[in-house]
């Protein structure tokens, strides 16, 4: 099996294409950690896939450095280590610029940019730590790079997670830690 033995954490993986990565990996031999603020599809997304899979609650909207460590911890408890984290986890809302409210863009940006940097740290940590290299994978978006007029959060925060990746891959690479962006278009959930 491709991944046997991996350890491979998924944030946003209650559901779409977080759930994907998820299911995909474990039938590829990894160990699974499923982060999602949905407790209940996560739970049973979990006991579905058996004992090579954890559930984790977690509401990324509220990541702290210490949150994110923990999410790192628990993975490494339940399965000895991490080489995998998939920075999946996103949110949008729509609204026309002008009238866009601050709660909101604040929102978006805390799950969708925040999140993946606390996170990628604390993976990136974990990983050197564990001197065998890793991956890190950041969901960003075709909205990265094309503009929707309602959707200046969600633009703003994918165009950032491409512009992190870039730092991350850099800054990464001498501990042989890879660092990619994935740009889907609108994916069905």
């Amino acid at each position: 099996m491709k991944h046997a033995g991996k350890v491979v954490i998924i944030t946003g993986a209650a559901q779409g294409l977080g759930l994907a990565c998820a299911e995909r990996f474990h039938a590829d031999g990894a160990n699974v950690v499923l982060v999602d603020v949905k407790a209940d599809r996560g739970r049973e997304h979990a006991q579905r896939l058996g004992e090579r899979a954890v559930w984790l609650e977690a509401d990324l909207s509220a990541c702290t450095a210490d949150m994110a460590a923990s999410i790192i911890a628990a993975a490494a408890d339940a399965f000895g280590g991490v080489d995998v984290l998939i920075n999946n986890a996103g949110v949008i809302h729509l609204d026309d610029f002008v009238d866009f409210p601050e709660e909101a863009f604040d929102w978006v940006q805390r799950i969708n940019l925040k999140a993946p940097f606390l996170l990628g740290q604390a993976a990136a940590r974990a990983m050197i730590a564990q001197g065998r290299g890793g991956s890190i994978i950041n969901m960003s978006s075709i909205n990265a790079i094309l503009a929707i007029p309602n959707s200046v959060a969600y633009a703003v925060s994918k165009g950032g997670i491409k512009q992190l990746t870039a730092v991350m891959a850099v800054g990464l690479i001498p501990h042989h830690i890879r660092v990619n962006a994935i740009g889907p278009g609108t994916i069905l959930t």
